[in-house]
């Protein structure tokens, strides 16, 4: 499985970027009123995934992701409060956007990496069209451990406060990694 061993080399190298991005703009206040946020629905990350798997452009992935950032990742990472930093903010958003849909943008390829050298496990998950198993049978707690604590070091090297190495190891435990996770299961499932 070397493409696959490439594709996670260079997610590890988004990752460095997306977490230095998360790390400066968790420097800056929330400023939340500078964020207008409709009242749409959460989606969840399955409709999420499936959203974004499909979305052929950046701007399309930059604009799903916008809501969930501002609902979730930013008052996690953040302290309240407004500044006068609103230049700052606009441009770490921005930033961190675009970090994070380059690396969710590889888990597309780990997916058709998966599908060429595909494991008798994963080939049973997919038979039974359920998602769930095919998540299963895609799930690698080993390599999630990695990238967890690589994620986990690489925030303490930059993070302003004490707090955020494990906010954003959280971020990627509870959001990110199962959001990429989706997304692979949705290109392996409408894959021919």
């Amino acid at each position: 499985m070397e493409p696959l061993s490439h594709l996670r080399r260079m997610i590890a190298s988004l990752d460095e970027t997306l977490v230095d991005s998360l790390c400066a703009r968790a420097r800056l206040r929330l400023n939340g009123p500078l964020y207008a946020l409709t009242a749409d629905p959460d989606p969840g990350l399955h409709a999420l995934a499936g959203r974004f798997a499909d979305s052929p452009t950046l701007a399309g992935r930059l604009h799903l992701l916008r809501p969930p950032y501002l609902r979730l990742l930013l008052p996690t990472l953040c302290e309240p409060g407004a500044g006068e930093e609103r230049s700052a903010c606009f441009a770490a958003d921005a930033a961190c956007l675009d970090a994070l849909a380059r690396r969710l943008a590889l888990s597309v390829h780990v997916a058709t990496r998966k599908r060429e050298a595909i494991p008798e496990a994963l080939r049973a998950a997919l038979r039974t069209g359920d998602p769930v198993r095919v998540e299963d049978a895609i799930t690698n707690p080993a390599v999630e451990a990695e990238v967890l604590a690589r994620v986990l070091a690489r925030a303490r090297e930059t993070a302003p406060r004490v707090e955020t190495p494990g906010q954003i190891a959280a971020l990627y435990a509870e959001w990110i990694i199962p959001l990429s996770r989706k997304i692979q299961v949705h290109g392996l499932l409408a894959a021919p």
